[in-house]
């Protein structure tokens, strides 16, 4: 018999690492190869699938709620299910077996979390918080898995809550009304199986200008959305909370260029003199072997250069 999870989803050998709360990430790479991220480890599990195709019938399982499914043209998936997970899926021949990634939204005392990490130093949220109060436009820069949504979420509560904050994801997670009482989700949406009706990052960052916003919040910049954001920024709206992929706060800069870049070719001296104008700070996150996800430096922007304020 197959049993259920409370999400309604068969999930078979991966149902009880899914209802471990020390697991943050079920990571299959085969239908008989499955890690775990526990408490910040990454461990191998004895926990395996009959064959490829019970691997691939939960993971049609999971898309099925979504209105999604994989093919040999489209053969990657990501979304959410209905507690906040993520997942993202992947079939041959993209990767020579499917794959099946699932991240869970764990409960995290940042705050706790950070001060044992930096032997109870509080400065760093202290400052950043102070900034959120303040409308600084704020990046939070580091690699996947160090911790940028969680720190996100987190600066939202700071946000005044006669505020209307405006959200713009490719996949719903940051769920910011659980901190806020006045918050619109937007949520990207892709193409149909003629590539038609997508929805993009820019597309929903051009349409929140006209909804009002008092903050706008991007999950995550990536591409030429990075335009249209920064554009938002020099139209008075303040207190922009983002993520971005980068090796370094200073290196910032540099990556919204090359975002940017991608949307529009233009003289990049004066765009880089107005993302240093725009852009309120930067803090950058990693991760230690140990799993231990914190703050390395943060800076801000000033008369076009580039100020520590912590360490």
């Amino acid at each position: 018999m197959r049993s259920e999870t409370h999400l309604g989803y068969w999930l078979g050998p991966l149902e009880p690492l899914f209802a471990d709360p020390k697991v943050s990430e079920i990571m299959v790479l085969d239908h008989d190869r499955v890690f775990v991220e526990r408490e910040g480890e990454m461990l191998a599990t004895g926990a395996h699938f009959a064959d490829r195709r019970a691997l691939q019938d939960v993971i049609e399982r999971l898309l099925l709620p979504l209105g999604r499914e994989l093919t040999q043209a489209q053969p990657f998936a990501d979304g959410r299910l209905g507690d906040g997970a993520r997942f993202t899926a992947t079939i041959p021949p993209l990767t020579p077996a499917p794959t099946l990634t699932l991240r869970k939204e764990v409960a995290i005392d940042l705050g706790e979390a950070w001060q044992d990490a930096l032997a109870g130093d509080d400065r760093p949220l202290r400052i950043l918080r102070a900034w959120v109060r303040e409308g600084r436009n704020i990046v939070i820069s580091g690699a996947a898995g160090t911790g940028k949504t969680s720190l996100l979420r987190h600066l939202a509560r700071e946000i005044p809550r006669g505020e209307r904050v405006l959200t713009i994801e490719e996949t719903r997670e940051l769920d910011l009304a659980r901190v806020h009482p006045h918050v619109v989700a937007l949520e990207t949406r892709p193409a149909n199986r003629a590539g038609l009706y997508a929805i993009t990052l820019d597309d929903l960052v051009r349409l929140a200008l006209h909804m009002r916003p008092d903050r706008i919040i991007v999950g995550e910049i990536r591409g030429k959305e990075a335009y249209d954001w920064l554009a938002a920024l020099d139209t008075g709206h303040r207190g922009s909370l983002t993520t971005l992929h980068a090796t370094s706060a200073q290196d910032v800069p540099e990556r919204l260029l090359a975002a940017m870049a991608l949307a529009h070719a233009m003289p990049m001296a004066p765009l880089r003199q107005r993302v240093l104008r725009l852009l309120g700070g930067v803090v950058h996150l990693t991760r230690d072997a140990d799993g231990r996800r914190r703050p390395t430096d943060i800076v801000r922007f000033v008369d076009g250069g580039v100020e520590a304020v912590w360490p």
